[in-house]
């Protein structure tokens, strides 16, 4: 397995290598100081499995280097790791096609966890107000009449609001049924559900408009 870290920090560089050290046997784990170099190392390895991202760096930033990550490399799955715990910071990047949101603030076990979610296929976005970071809560969005979204505004059965908030904790598809006591299949036929009703082409979009409307709380 290959890893990119990018930040232009060299502390955390090698304290977030340290402990990508013991995700999985026989990582290569290499490092850029910021989002130019990044690009360059991702071009020069088109067999990465995944790239870890600050927000804020000189030249390129993280957002900057996400966009043009996303445009080049669809298959590549770019996280950003970053001290910004602004939930409309997470909230631009998540829609620019991250694939997790990971705070500084997190523990490395938090991370590893993260990261080991998204490997398997899955986003990632903290839990609001968890102790590991609480997130400035932005206005609710509008709907096309000018008015805030309300989370009663959306037709949800009390066990898809249950599925959606598990979502937004980050649970996979396996996860929420072994916590909810279900099969996965009806999980999935749940997921299915919620993302028709919320309008959401994917989890990703789900969980945002979860999120800025009260529903995942």
């Amino acid at each position: 397995m290959k890893i990119l870290i990018a930040d232009d920090h060299a502390l955390f560089r090698e304290g977030l290598h340290y402990t990508l050290e013991s995700l999985v046997d026989n990582v290569e784990i290499m490092e850029a100081k910021n989002g130019t170099e990044a690009i360059q190392i991702v071009r020069n390895f088109p067999d990465l499995d995944l790239v870890l991202m600050d927000l804020d760096m000189p030249g390129i930033n993280g957002f900057e280097g996400l966009l043009s990550l996303r445009k080049s490399y669809p298959e590549l799955p770019v996280v950003i790791v970053t001290a910004s715990e602004y939930e409309q910071d997470m909230i631009r990047i998540m829609k620019s096609g991250a694939a997790g949101y990971i705070p500084k603030s997190h523990t490395s076990q938090e991370m590893l966890n993260a990261i080991r979610q998204i490997l398997n296929g899955d986003i990632y976005v903290p839990v609001l107000g968890a102790s590991s970071g609480t997130f400035h809560i932005r206005q609710m969005p509008e709907n096309e009449n000018g008015t805030s979204k309300r989370a009663d505004q959306y037709e949800l059965t009390p066990r898809q609001r249950e599925v959606l908030k598990l979502m937004c904790d980050g649970m996979s598809n396996k996860a929420i049924a072994n916590k909810l006591g279900m099969a996965e299949g009806t999980v999935k036929i749940h997921v299915t559900a919620i993302l028709k009703s919320l309008s959401a082409t994917n989890r990703t979009q789900a969980v945002i408009t979860a999120r800025e409307t009260g529903l995942g709380s």
